[in-house]
């Protein structure tokens, strides 16, 4: 028995001391995947400058407060198309989506959680010649 002792001990010592190292990440690993989000796509992407959305338009806080001031709190400014404006009022939780003219913010289109109730009106309009998602 007193020479089992120290016979496990040892073991145990070898144990912990004879561990192989981690195997080395592969040279050229690809990288991370970043991740925008479930069920979002990105649009696709086209040459024609005239077919890609307007940021500029987006982006300008005095329309974006004219568009809030007009559709309520829940709605923003999301794209602009040439001469018409993609209104976002939560159409992710089946809220509505507007298509409409930038000069009188009169509505052209509505989508988005309209086409629930069957209330879709030329969804995305003909007028809006930029990439849809």
């Amino acid at each position: 028995m007193q020479l089992a002792k120290p016979l496990l001990a040892l073991l145990a010592l070898a144990a912990c001391t004879n561990q192989s190292a981690p195997p080395a990440e592969p040279p050229g690993d690809p990288s991370p995947v970043v991740e925008r989000g479930a069920n979002f796509a990105d649009p696709p992407t086209t040459p024609d400058a005239a077919a890609a959305p307007d940021a500029a338009a987006a982006a300008d806080p005095a329309l974006a407060a004219r568009v809030r001031e007009r559709f309520g709190e829940p709605c923003r400014l999301e794209r602009a198309c040439g001469d018409l404006l993609g209104v976002d009022c939560d159409a992710a939780v089946d809220g509505p989506y507007y298509y409409v003219r930038r000069s009188d913010l009169e509505i052209v289109a509505r989508c988005g959680g309209n086409c629930m109730g069957g209330r879709c009106t030329n969804c995305p309009p003909v007028e809006w010649t930029c990439a849809t998602y």
